[in-house]
């Protein structure tokens, strides 16, 4: 199986979870290919699997990830697996504070663009993978790291147990 994970990072944290899931995908036994949003898409016929990831920056997903999303359709990805992952934080420590900071955090990029994919009719993986980071401009929170490699292995666990859909077009 070969899988294509794609990102957009300002800070190089969700470059670094980008890069952990091709590892873990790698250490599964599969091929992964990781690639900047910015970048034209490659020939998605030999991929069998996308990972999406983008940061969430004032509550927002970027266009450019949101625009990859709607193209995936149009090049035949509909019933193939995608999953969408996103950075996100500093998290307030105290509840106040965290009430008041919400809406910049949640549901983030990670579930914006679970939203899109699903109105696009692509085949998104039900979970989504969020890792915190611990400033404005990171790194990843302890064990975020970890987080991300398990994530990508539940993937690819649970797709090989799906059947595939009939491609939707």
């Amino acid at each position: 199986m070969k899988a294509l994970v794609l990102f957009r990072s300002f800070y190089g944290n969700t470059k670094e979870v980008a890069d952990i899931i091709a590892r873990q995908i790698k250490t599964l036994g599969h091929e992964a290919e990781v690639q900047d949003l910015r970048q034209k898409l490659p020939d998605l016929n030999g991929i069998d699997v996308i990972l999406i990831g983008a940061p969430t920056r004032m509550g927002r997903v970027t266009r450019k990830a949101k625009s990859v999303l709607k193209t995936l359709k149009k090049k035949g990805f509909g019933a193939k697996p995608l999953a969408v992952f996103d950075t996100y934080g500093p998290v307030p420590a105290k509840p106040e504070e965290l009430d008041k900071s919400r809406k910049w955090l949640y549901p983030g990029a990670a579930g914006i663009m679970h939203t899109v994919g699903q109105e696009q009719g692509l085949n998104v993986y039900e979970n989504t993978l969020r890792c915190e980071v611990s400033g404005s401009k990171g790194p990843l929170k302890d064990k975020e790291k970890d987080k991300a490699a398990s994530f990508a292995k539940e993937f690819m666990l649970a797709i090989r147990k799906k059947p595939q859909q009939k491609n939707k077009k």
